[in-house]
């Protein structure tokens, strides 16, 4: 039902995924997305299979999968893909003004006292950086071109506890 390939998918020397899945039959849905991290991510079909191709990033690879392959999979099996995918949680600490591209930032997420949710964004936001996202549990998701936000204020969080 579904064909995932991981890197690959970019405009390098060796990223070929495109090209091979073309020459089989692949019918492109889109390419390149307006996200960080994650923007090479490749979808369409290849007969009935649905085709999901995620960068080669080990951390744009995870946030890809847990952004579009568990919502996929979650469909597939008849479940709501969105039901309450995501919370609103208050910001332990102000964030910068964000840039044109939809933002996953590594955060973790906790209870405050009088129940609600309370989200701190983990200092380096670095893609490459693994270790970010092995301390995260959720991810602060950033529309594009939104402005700077302040402690206190509420976001809209995807938790990771898939």
């Amino acid at each position: 039902d579904i064909l995932l390939t991981i890197g690959g998918a970019s405009v390098g020397t060796y990223d070929l995924v495109q090209q091979a899945l073309g020459d089989a039959g692949f019918d492109l849905g889109f390419w390149k997305i307006a996200m960080r991290p994650g923007k090479p991510l490749i979808f369409g079909h290849l007969d009935s299979a649905r085709v999901l191709g995620v960068p080669g990033n080990p951390v744009s690879a995870m946030i890809c999968a847990r952004v579009f392959l568990v919502p996929m999979i979650q469909s597939l099996l008849g479940l709501d893909p969105f039901a309450d995918s995501t919370l609103q949680a208050r910001l332990a600490d102000g964030i910068e003004a964000n840039s044109p591209r939809q933002h996953y930032m590594r955060a973790t997420l906790t209870a405050a006292p009088d129940g609600a949710w309370v989200v701190a964004p983990l200092h380096s936001q670095d893609s490459s950086l693994i270790a970010t996202l092995a301390k995260a549990d959720c991810l602060i998701i950033r529309p594009p071109h939104a402005p700077a936000a302040a402690s206190g204020e509420l976001v809209q969080v995807l938790p990771l506890d898939f």
